[in-house]
């Protein structure tokens, strides 16, 4: 079983858990919530999906060239996903 870094848009807070490890403690993240690879929240549970990628998108209505460039590298992250985000050895791949 695979253990992933999961990453918090809003905070930038950091954990390495299983997929359901992370659903059991509230991180919006595939496969549980979503889909890899597939833009939405990618949250921790202390973190409000109002301010994430997937809802200046949605929500406000902005075109990626008018996202922040934290926002820009989030969605290339979530585009590498879960590959990049397979935790090895203490080392992001």
């Amino acid at each position: 079983m695979h253990r992933y870094l999961y990453t918090c848009e809003i905070c930038g807070k950091t954990a390495v858990m299983t997929a359901e490890e992370a659903y059991r403690e509230g991180w919006d993240y595939p496969p549980y919530i979503g889909d890899y690879g597939v833009v939405g929240p990618r949250t921790c549970p202390d973190c409000p999906m109002t301010e994430t990628a997937w809802a200046a998108l949605t929500l406000e209505n902005k075109e990626f060239a008018d996202l922040s460039d934290k926002q820009k590298e989030v969605i290339r992250r979530i585009q590498g996903e879960p590959e990049n985000m397979i935790y090895r050895e203490g080392n992001r791949t």
